[in-house]
């Protein structure tokens, strides 16, 4: 079957080709484990169970896992993947987080249609999706953390080659939302949704636009993450424009404005998180 599972709709037949994510037809991994840097909601004490996946349909110039974006990984079967999720839960991981699976759905259906984790499944992708597949998701995932990278759909098309962005993952997280609610305890997330932003070097209008639709768009209880830990990565050295960190004074204005839109349920990052310390060594730990 051709895939059209994401908003490129690549058309073609992954068993024999790949398209703009770089995925072949059976999943593929670069890393599960425990992992503490995700929203304390998400990691609590014992860690988040992280499985990431190979590809990716935006492939940002400035991805901070460059190298499992454009394909490192070791192809799994699906009874394996399964394998990997009992692994983690026998671990204590308080979820298991598929971090950019967007490309993989049908597969993970079929995997949790086998198994299904005692332990919250989250949904943990760049925000590019279509809203056909995350329909696809009901009733399989109980946590969505998507990114909405971009209000600026020249930013969009200039880093990440989707000039439709902003409206295909709004469209998206409204869907995301739709299906679930948000439910917190013993200080844990076990169903509901938080958007994440990053905010790029010179683009704090674009992190404005994001925050205001959220406010207008969701609600002020909405769970936001607003993130600082942009370092120069990848194909970052190409732009000017980003070859350095946030500046203190561009994340403080990034603050002021959650601050003034009121939003109740929100996470900030220290900035001496912009770095490649906390990026996870992808060498196939857990595969």
């Amino acid at each position: 079957m051709n895939c059209t599972i994401c908003p490129r709709k690549c058309n073609i037949d992954r068993s024999k080709n790949v398209g703009f994510c770089g995925a072949p037809s059976e999943i593929k991994l670069a890393r599960a484990a425990l992992h503490e840097w995700e929203e304390p909601i998400i990691s609590g004490n014992k860690g988040s169970g992280t499985i990431f996946f190979s590809g990716c349909n935006l492939k940002c110039v400035f991805c901070q896992n460059y190298n499992v974006s454009r394909g490192f990984g070791k192809e799994v079967s699906l009874y394996r993947f399964i394998e990997i999720m009992k692994e983690l839960e026998e671990k204590g991981a308080h979820n298991i987080n598929l971090v950019t699976p967007t490309h993989y759905v049908d597969k993970i259906i079929e995997a949790l249609d086998i198994y299904r984790p005692k332990v919250p499944i989250v949904y943990n992708s760049s925000g590019y999706e279509s809203v056909e597949t995350i329909k696809k998701l009901k009733g399989y995932v109980d946590i969505y953390i998507p990114d909405l990278k971009y209000s600026d759909n020249t930013l969009a098309k200039k880093y990440s080659k989707a000039d439709n962005y902003f409206e295909i993952a709004t469209a998206a997280i409204l869907e995301m939302r739709s299906q679930v609610k948000d439910v917190i305890k013993d200080g844990l997330m076990k169903s509901g949704l938080i958007v994440r932003h990053l905010v790029l070097p010179n683009a704090i209008n674009n992190t404005m636009g994001v925050l205001d639709w959220i406010v207008k768009n969701l609600d002020k209880e909405t769970y936001v993450s607003l993130m600082g830990q942009f370092t120069p990565y990848g194909e970052a050295q190409n732009y000017p424009e980003l070859t350095r960190k946030i500046k203190p004074l561009e994340y403080k204005i990034a603050i002021n404005k959650l601050i003034e839109n009121e939003f109740n349920n929100s996470f900030v990052q220290e900035l001496d998180s912009a770095s490649g310390a906390f990026i996870p060594p992808f060498n196939l730990e857990g595969i």
